[in-house]
C-alpha cells in the first residue's frame, strides 16, 4: 500500500484556493472546442495525480475543472453541442465520482494539515493558533466593498463560518431542486420562483409562502444583508428572471428592510456545488433541465420554414364531431356504437335540460315585460318608478342575451344528435345488430317525443316575447323621435351636476319620454354640462354611500347617469388581487408621479373607490369625484352619454401607468447591447416602469418573412390589452379561435424587402415576446355595417366558449422569447372578471361578473346590484373584456 506524498504546495486548504480559483481571463472567450480540450487534459493530469497519491495537486486539479466545466455550461455554443462535449469530458456519473473524490481528498488533507501543524507548534497556545489556521474556515470573512453587490462562493463559504456574519440567505430556485438540494446552513429560506412574478410584493410573498418558512422570510428585518441566489446567475441578472424580480422586490416594495444590504451570489448554487459541496445537503444533484429547449441557444431566425407559419384562414376551421366507421368490421362497428350510445344519451339528457332552461328563461322575458308595460301606465311622478323602470328594462337585455345562448347551444346540441343518428342509420343499413332490447329503442323514443313537445312550448313562448318586444320597440322608436324634436326647438334647461336618478323628463307634452336611450359604443356629442366645473379644485370626496353590511367587495357602484360602462370596469378592476392590494397600501402614495399631465390624480381616485368598495360598510357607493377627474382630461367620461368600456379601459390603463410611472429601469449595459425586444420595451416606456406596466403591459412581436429570400424583419410593440375578432356568420366560437386568428399569419403584399431591395410578397405574423400577469382581452363586437349607406355599426352577438382557468398562452410566445417569459412558470391563466355588454348599439348595457378572491365565488356587479351567480353562467355571449391572471391568488386576503 502506498503512502500519500508528503504535503508541498500549502499550509492548509485555503492556499489551494488561491491556486484553483484563477483561470485565465480570456477563458469565457474561447471557442468552445478550444475549452473541452484543456478541460480533458485537466481530467487526464488529475487522475495521473490521484493515482500517485499526490493529493494536493489531485485536488487542486479537480476543483479546477470544475471552474472550467463552469465556464463550458456557460457557453453560448454548449446547448448546441452538449453531446460532444458529454463523449469528451464525461456524463454525470463520472462527475459524481469526482465529486467522491474530492471529499475524500478534502477530508485527508484538512487531517494532515493540522497534523503538521501540531507538529510545528512550539508551545500549546501556539500550536492551537496554528490548528485554527489549517482549518477550512480559517479566514475572518472581509465585507465586501461597499460598491460591491456579488460575492463568490468562496466568500461566502468563508462567511458561512463566520459566526459574526448576520445573513438570510434567499434560494430562488424551484421548490423541488431546492428540496433536492441546498446549502447547509440555518437561515436559508426558499422564495421559489413561480412566486417571483412583475406585481409580486414582500406582503405576498409572506402569504403565499409555507408556514414554516415564513419565520425565515421575516429574519430579513433583522439581519445586516440579504443574499439572493438562484442555479446559475453571474454578473448582473437579466431582466424579469426570479432573482431579478426578488432583487426588485426587495428594493422597491419592501419598506422594512429599508437599511438592509442586499447582495447576491456570483454564478449561483452551481458554482458553489462545484466549490464546497461537503457543503451542500446532495453533492451529487443533477443541474434543473430547462422547462422549454426551444428557447435556449437559439438564433434570431423565428420561423426557420415559412411553411411553418399557420394562416389565418385557419382560424376558424375547428373541426366538428365526426365519429370514424371501420366498414370492414362488424365487431368494431357494434363496438363503436356501444361507445357512443352514452354520449348520445348525455346529449338528450344536455337538449333537455337547455329546453328547461330556455323555457324558463322564456317566462321571465314575459314577466319583466309585463311589468315593465304596468309601470309606464302609472303616474310619471310617482317615486321609484324611473329606477325601477330602467332596472327592470336592463334585466330584460340581459334576459333576451341569455335566451340567445341557449338557442346557440340548442343548435350545436342538434347538430350533434344528427350526426350520432347518421352513425345509427348508416349501421343499421349495413344490416348489423346495435340494440338487442326493444325497451331502449322505445324509451328514445319517448324521450323524444318529450323534447318535441317542449320545443313546440318552447316556440310558442318566444312568439309572445318577440311581439312584447316589437311592441316596446316600436314605443321607444316613438319616444325617441320626440325626444329629437324636443331637444331642437326647446331650450335646455339647467341641469345639476352628477345627476343619478333623475334624468329630465319634458315639462309640456302629453307622452313621457324614454328615460334610459343607451347607446353601445363612443357618441361624437361629448358632454357640455360639466364645463363651468374644469377649472374647480375637488375639495372632499363624496361617495354618497348608502350604508349596510356586506362582504368585502360586495359593494355596488351607483349609475350616475350612464355610467355603468365606468362602473363595469372599476369592478373588473378593484377584483384584481395585486392591483387592490396595491392600492390599500398607503406607500403607493410615494410611487405617484406629479409631474405628468393627470399629476397623479387618476391613481388617486382609483384607490379611493378601490378601498371604499373593499370596506364591507356600504350596500353602494357613487364614483362622483372620480367621473369628474376623469371628465377633466377626456370630456366624453365626464358627460352622462353612454360610452364604450373597452375605451375607457384602454385610456384609464395609460393614465394610470403614467400617474405610477416613477421606477427607473434598471440597464446592465447600453441600450445598442441589448436584445432588439428589450431595447424596444425600455424605449415605449423612455426607461421609467410603473406598478401598472408590470401587471398588465406586455409585448407583441411582429414578424415579416420574405416569401422569395426568406428573410426576416421583425418589430415589437407594446399592449395593455388584445383586441381579437370574431367570425362574420357564426352563432357560436372559441376563444382559441379568436387567438388564432389574431396571431395567425396574413399575406402582405408590395413588403420592401431589405435583402432583395424591392418590392416582394411576404407573411406577416404576430407572436408575444413578453407575457403580462395580468391578460385583458376585448372581443370586437362593433362594426361598421357595409350594406348601408351611412355608417351604421352592428354589435356580433356571438357565444365565445372561453375557459374559466388552465388558459394556456404558451402556443403564442415567439420561438425567439420563450427564455424570457420563464417568469410564467406554466404559461397559465385563470379568469377572475368579464365585463359583459348587453343589448345592441341603439340600446346597451354594461355588468360585470367577478371572482371574489375572499369568498371564491362569483358575483355580478349590475351598477347598484351586487349578487352571486354559478359560475357556469359566466360564460355567455354578452361576454367583452375577460381579465385573466396568472398570478399565485389565494382564497384569503390581507388586503387591509
Amino acid at each position: 500500500m502506498s503512502y500519500p506524498k508528503q504535503l508541498h504546495v500549502g499550509e492548509n486548504i485555503a492556499d489551494l484556493e488561491k491556486l484553483y480559483m484563477t483561470l485565465p481571463p480570456d477563458i469565457k472567450d474561447r471557442e468552445l472546442d478550444i475549452v473541452c480540450k484543456s478541460a480533458r487534459k485537466l481530467i487526464e493530469q488529475s487522475e495521473r495525480h490521484y493515482i500517485n497519491r499526490d493529493e494536493e495537486l489531485a485536488y487542486v486539479g479537480y476543483m479546477r475543472l470544475m471552474n472550467v466545466v463552469q465556464v463550458i455550461r456557460r457557453n453560448k455554443d454548449y446547448a448546441r453541442k452538449k453531446e460532444a462535449v458529454t463523449r469528451l469530458l464525461g456524463t454525470q456519473k463520472d462527475f459524481v465520482r469526482i465529486f467522491e473524490k474530492l471529499e475524500k481528498l478534502k477530508d485527508s488533507l484538512e487531517t494532515r494539515y493540522q497534523e503538521r501543524a501540531r507538529q510545528k507548534a512550539p508551545t500549546a497556545g501556539a500550536s492551537r493558533a496554528t490548528v485554527d489556521a489549517g482549518r477550512d474556515a480559517p479566514v475572518a470573512f472581509v465585507p465586501p466593498a461597499v460598491q460591491r453587490q456579488t460575492v463568490n462562493a468562496t466568500e461566502l463559504h468563508a462567511m458561512l463560518n463566520d459566526c459574526g456574519v448576520s445573513m438570510l440567505i434567499m434560494d430562488c430556485r424551484p421548490s423541488k431542486d431546492f428540496e433536492a438540494s441546498h446549502l447547509r446552513y440555518s437561515f436559508l429560506v426558499n422564495v421559489p420562483e413561480h412566486l417571483l412574478v412583475p406585481g409580486m410584493t414582500a406582503g405576498k410573498i409572506n402569504h403565499a409562502l409555507p408556514a414554516e418558512s415564513r419565520t425565515l422570510w421575516s429574519n430579513r428585518m433583522v439581519k445586516d444583508q440579504v443574499l439572493l441566489m438562484d442555479w446559475s446567475t453571474s454578473g448582473a441578472p437579466v431582466k424579469d428572471t426570479p432573482i431579478y424580480i426578488l432583487n426588485y422586490i426587495l428594493c422597491h416594495y419592501d419598506q422594512d428592510i429599508e437599511d438592509t444590504k442586499i447582495i447576491r451570489l456570483d454564478g449561483g448554487y452551481e458554482s458553489f456545488l462545484l466549490h464546497y459541496p461537503a457543503s451542500c445537503s446532495n453533492p451529487s444533484y443533477r443541474p434543473p433541465t430547462t422547462v422549454n429547449g426551444t428557447g435556449e441557444n437559439i438564433d434570431d431566425i423565428e420561423y426557420p420554414n415559412i411553411s411553418d407559419i399557420p394562416m389565418k384562414e385557419e382560424s376558424f376551421t375547428k373541426p366538428g364531431f365526426k365519429p370514424t366507421i371501420d366498414r370492414n368490421s362488424k365487431v368494431a362497428a357494434v363496438t363503436l356504437y356501444e361507445a357512443r350510445k352514452k354520449p348520445l344519451e348525455d346529449i338528450l339528457v344536455e337538449h333537455e335540460q337547455i329546453l328547461d332552461k330556455s323555457k324558463q328563461n322564456a317566462l321571465e322575458i314575459i314577466n319583466t315585460e309585463t311589468e315593465l308595460k304596468n309601470l309606464e301606465q302609472q303616474q310619471p311622478l310617482e317615486p321609484g318608478v324611473d329606477e325601477t323602470q330602467e332596472s327592470l328594462l336592463f334585466e330584460v337585455m340581459q334576459l333576451k342575451d341569455r335566451q340567445r345562448d341557449y338557442e346557440a347551444e340548442k343548435a350545436r346540441i342538434l347538430e350533434e344528435e344528427e350526426k350520432y343518428k347518421e352513425l345509427e342509420k348508416e349501421q343499421k343499413e349495413r344490416g348489423e345488430q346495435i340494440s338487442t332490447e326493444r325497451a331502449e329503442q322505445l324509451e328514445r323514443e319517448a324521450y323524444e317525443r318529450r323534447l318535441r313537445e317542449k320545443e313546440r312550448e318552447q316556440r310558442e313562448l318566444e312568439e309572445k316575447c318577440q311581439r312584447l318586444a316589437r311592441e316596446r320597440e316600436a314605443k321607444l322608436a316613438l319616444a325617441r323621435e320626440q325626444k329629437r324634436l324636443l331637444k331642437e326647438n326647446i331650450p335646455e334647461p339647467a341641469k345639476r351636476f352628477y345627476q343619478e336618478d333623475d334624468q329630465q323628463r319634458p315639462a309640456a307634452t302629453g307622452t313621457r319620454l324614454p328615460l334610459f336611450d343607451r347607446s353601445a359604443k363612443p357618441l361624437a356629442d361629448h358632454n357640455q354640462n360639466l364645463r363651468s366645473l374644469r377649472d374647480l379644485d375637488v375639495v372632499q370626496r363624496d361617495f354618497a354611500p348608502v350604508y349596510g353590511s356586506v362582504g368585502r367587495g360586495l359593494t355596488g357602484l351607483k349609475n350616475l347617469g350612464n355610467t355603468c360602462y365606468m362602473n363595469s370596469i372599476l369592478q373588473c378592476l378593484s377584483n384584481t388581487y395585486f392591483l387592490n392590494e396595491f392600492f390599500h397600501d398607503p406607500s403607493f402614495k410615494m410611487h405617484l408621479n406629479r409631474n405628468n399631465k393627470t399629476q397623479g390624480k387618476i391613481g388617486e381616485e382609483v384607490a379611493a373607490v378601490i378601498k371604499a368598495l373593499w370596506t364591507g360598510q356600504y350596500k353602494c357607493i357613487a364614483s362622483k369625484n372620480l367621473r369628474y377627474v376623469v371628465g377633466q382630461y377626456e370630456r366624453q367620461f365626464g358627460g352622462i352619454e353612454q360610452q364604450d368600456s373597452h375605451e375607457f379601459l384602454t385610456i384609464l390603463m395609460d393614465w394610470l401607468h403614467s400617474d405610477l410611472q416613477t421606477k427607473q429601469m434598471q440597464i446592465s449595459t447600453s441600450l445598442d447591447q441589448l436584445p432588439p425586444s428589450e431595447k424596444a420595451w425600455i424605449e415605449h416606456f423612455k426607461g421609467k416602469g410603473s406598478y401598472i406596466s408590470e401587471l398588465f403591459y406586455g409585448q407583441i412581436k411582429s414578424t415579416v418573412k420574405c416569401t422569395r429570400c426568406h428573410k426576416e424583419s421583425a418589430t415589437y410593440e407594446s399592449f395593455s390589452n388584445l383586441s381579437l375578432e370574431l367570425p362574420q356568420d357564426s352563432n357560436i366560437c372559441y376563444l382559441e379561435n379568436c387567438l388564432d386568428m389574431y396571431f395567425n399569419g396574413e399575406e402582405v403584399r408590395g413588403w420592401h424587402c431589405p435583402k432583395c431591395k424591392s418590392n416582394q410578397d411576404a407573411i406577416k405574423k404576430l407572436d408575444i415576446s413578453r407575457l403580462p400577469s395580468i391578460l385583458v382581452v376585448h372581443f370586437k363586437r362593433f362594426f361598421a355595417d357595409p350594406d348601408t349607406m351611412s355608417t351604421v355599426y352592428r354589435k356580433k352577438q356571438t357565444l365565445v366558449k372561453f375557459p374559466l382557468s388552465e388558459l394556456n398562452m404558451s402556443r403564442y410566445l415567439a420561438r425567439t422569447e420563450v427564455n424570457r417569459n420563464k417568469r410564467l412558470t406554466t404559461f397559465r391563466y385563470h379568469l377572475y372578471g368579464v365585463s359583459n355588454h348587453y343589448g345592441s348599439m341603439e340600446s346597451g348595457h354594461y355588468t360585470a361578473f367577478c371572482l371574489n378572491n375572499i369568498h371564491q365565488k362569483w358575483f355580478k356587479f349590475d351598477d347598484y346590484n351586487v349578487s352571486s351567480i354559478d359560475a357556469s353562467d359566466v360564460q355567455a355571449s354578452a361576454a367583452y373584456i375577460l381579465f385573466y391572471s396568472c398570478l399565485p391568488d389565494r382564497p384569503q386576503s390581507d388586503v387591509r
